[in-house]
């Protein structure tokens, strides 16, 4: 039988574990404050909430619940005739870490060093 841990790559096992933001919910248990009194932000989060433009878009919405398109087509096709950049050449993701760890993926080999 194989041992599922030797199936990950040494220098993986190896890494700190993750630490994410504490949820704001979480915070708000671990503070014993009522959330409408905290403001976060530690991860990029408006403490304003959405512009009510932004709401009423999202609640027009038709199919809002199914999965969206993975490549971002149209998202990538209005960044490029915005800007004359090449649709081929513009990446989207959910988030900067999701980008971020593309980019590792691609770019880095075990060993390497990187800032971050």
């Amino acid at each position: 039988m194989i041992d599922p841990a030797r199936l990950i790559r040494s220098h993986i096992q190896n890494m700190p574990a993750y630490e994410p933001i504490v949820p704001f919910e979480v915070l708000s248990q671990q503070l014993n404050r009522p959330v409408y009194q905290i403001i976060k932000l530690d991860a990029n989060e408006n403490p304003y909430g959405a512009l009510p433009a932004v709401s009423q878009a999202l609640a027009a919405m038709p199919f809002a619940h199914i999965y969206p398109d993975p490549e971002s087509r149209a998202l990538r096709s209005a960044i490029s005739a915005h800007h004359g950049v090449p649709m081929d050449n513009i990446l989207a993701g959910a988030g900067a870490d999701e980008l971020i760890d593309l980019i590792l993926r691609l770019m880095i080999e075990p060993g390497d060093k990187i800032i971050n």
